[in-house]
């Protein structure tokens, strides 16, 4: 029986606007901006392996929790959606910050692209940009 990618849309705008929420905040700033800030520091692009819950390059403090984060609630968002997590060989996301960093509280542009792989080598790509506006 084949599974169909539809599902795998949702999860992936999800997987992009993880820490652009308003709730999503912590010490002192929102989760995209700590996010953003080890970015820059490791060289303006990152990429997520969101299986394994590490990063090409790896991201210090901040970065590094995100990067938890986003691996931890891959699954949920996959169940919530109806697709079996088992299913997927490879996830991705690339991050890249676009422009200056923002103040606390102010707004990051960035774009982000995530990558699905099913075991049965079906493919599945969204490419985002976005200007988070708390």
């Amino acid at each position: 029986m084949s599974s169909s990618l539809k599902p795998l849309k949702s999860v992936a705008h999800n997987v992009c606007h993880q820490f652009a929420s308003t709730l999503n905040y912590w010490a002192g700033d929102y989760g995209i901006n700590h996010f953003a800030r080890s970015v820059v520091a490791a060289g303006n692009d990152v990429t997520v392996d969101l299986l394994t819950g590490t990063s090409i390059p790896v991201l210090a403090g901040e970065g590094a929790a995100g990067v938890g984060q986003l691996a931890a609630a891959l699954p949920s968002l996959l169940v919530k959606e109806g697709f079996d997590p088992n299913l997927l060989a490879s996830a991705t996301a690339t991050y890249r910050v676009r422009g200056a960093l923002p103040k606390p509280g102010g707004n990051v542009a960035y774009d982000c692209r995530v990558e699905f792989t099913t075991a049965g080598g079906r493919a599945y790509t969204v490419e985002l940009s976005e200007l988070n506006a708390p």
